[in-house]
């Protein structure tokens, strides 16, 4: 089956617009206090936020128009720039003291979030190449677990756990997705259970953050301070918000309140009903992507796609449970909206990517008619709860009556990627 092209996801690219706008906002809000005590000018980083959310947006428009095909023969070269620029931070941050940026012509770049990228696109190739073959776990599933295991290794060491255990959870999403065994996925989550926790109280740092969640009303533990001024956010804000500016956290009281905890500020300022209404424009990006990744035109499409939603939606998830203290205190930011440059270029690069692929997408239900039984019962019904059952004893009549022709996954015909 020939694909055709048609016009790109407009709602998702709507949802993220509107994130990227509030993200100026906001971080205006919460910042220009401390940009005028840094740096004389109150509006220091909103100029800053402002080009980068340009930047983003041509970044997410150029690669909306690239085929995301285009990217399978490049993944293992992106793990090597990635692994490379890991090496370099770490490398640097013994002699300087600071191991998780590069500055590279006055701009500076987070090598975890290449690698974040770099791991997705590595991940939905290997996917793809491998099929069933995933279930194999010596051949299948233990290769990528190798060098996601050496790529949030280097993370660590920065030391970045947040980060690693992060990317390591979404590789684990798409491995799950991609079909590995449930019994392997049981062996590996009780193995990285415990190595996380130790990893965690192997820090005096990431220690005393941990102690500080669990007793958050110790008043000994410094580590409380930030989430107790979070949790005044948010009771500041109540159901409707003091106000966009009007917030008196973000005077000196809230660490990092544009960046790791701009959600509080959002609390303060917007109350509930905007703290809320975040999370529904995620949740509505979260629906969007899901339809984009089961109507994918190849398996390549649908993990990368996957991949993309679990690292987007995560972080954000993420952010806000920091934020409530339901999470020990991280450095994760809020996609879109945190203040930031590399996360929010490498974000609008995977939604440009994403779109791209929604550009490609063929109709539900003849991804259904086309896709192979197997795959139709398992990641649509099943994993989407798409309601089709009915149409499965089609599928396989047809497929008996087509048995010398390449299986088709997700409505296209792997004979026709030429």
């Amino acid at each position: 089956m020939k694909i055709e092209k048609h016009t790109m996801d407009k709602p998702l690219l709507l949802v993220v617009l509107t994130l990227l706008t509030l993200g100026i906002v906001m971080v205006y809000s919460a910042s220009n206090v401390i940009a005028e005590q840094k740096f004389g000018s109150s509006s220091h980083f909103l100029v800053n936020q402002i080009a980068r959310a340009m930047l983003g947006f041509i970044v997410l428009a150029i690669a909306a128009k690239y085929d995301y095909h285009l990217y399978k023969k490049h993944t293992m070269k992106m793990v090597l720039v990635a692994v490379i620029l890991l090496i370099i931070v770490l490398a640097l941050g013994k002699l300087k003291g600071a191991a998780r940026w590069l500055q590279i012509g006055g701009f500076g770049i987070q090598p975890s979030e290449l690698a974040k990228m770099a791991l997705v696109f590595y991940i939905a190739g290997y996917l793809d190449g491998k099929g069933d073959r995933i279930k194999d776990f010596q051949n299948g599933l233990l290769p990528p677990l190798m060098i996601a295991g050496f790529v949030c290794f280097m993370i660590v060491l920065q030391p970045n756990f947040s980060t690693a255990m992060v990317l390591m959870m979404i590789v684990f999403a798409m491995l799950f997705v991609g079909g590995m065994e449930m019994k392997h996925f049981g062996m590996l989550m009780a193995g990285a259970i415990p190595l996380g926790i130790g990893l965690m109280l192997s820090s005096a740092h990431s220690r005393a953050r941990v102690m500080a969640f669990l007793n958050p009303s110790d008043e000994s533990l410094s580590a409380t301070y930030q989430i107790k001024q979070s949790l005044i956010s948010f009771a500041n804000g109540g159901l409707a918000g003091v106000g966009v500016g009007q917030g008196k956290q973000k005077f000196l009281f809230l660490p990092e309140p544009f960046t790791d905890f701009i959600y509080s500020i959002i609390g303060e300022e917007l109350g509930f009903l905007g703290a809320f209404a975040v999370l529904a424009l995620f949740m509505i990006f979260l629906f969007r992507a899901i339809k984009i990744a089961r109507t994918s035109p190849d398996m390549y499409g649908f993990y990368l796609a996957v991949g993309i939603i679990v690292s987007i939606v995560m972080y954000a998830l993420v952010n806000a449970a920091v934020a409530t203290g339901l999470f020990p205190t991280t450095g994760l930011p809020m996609p879109f909206i945190s203040y930031g440059g590399t996360s929010t270029l490498f974000t609008c690069f995977a939604v440009g990517v994403l779109l791209n692929i929604s550009a490609q997408t063929v109709p539900k239900e003849l991804a259904l008619r086309e896709t192979s039984p197997e795959f139709a019962m398992k990641n649509f019904t099943e994993n989407f709860n798409v309601e089709d059952r009915q149409e499965l004893p089609d599928v396989l009549k047809k497929q008996e009556e087509n048995k010398s022709r390449r299986g088709s996954i997700v409505g296209m015909d792997l004979s026709d990627l030429k």
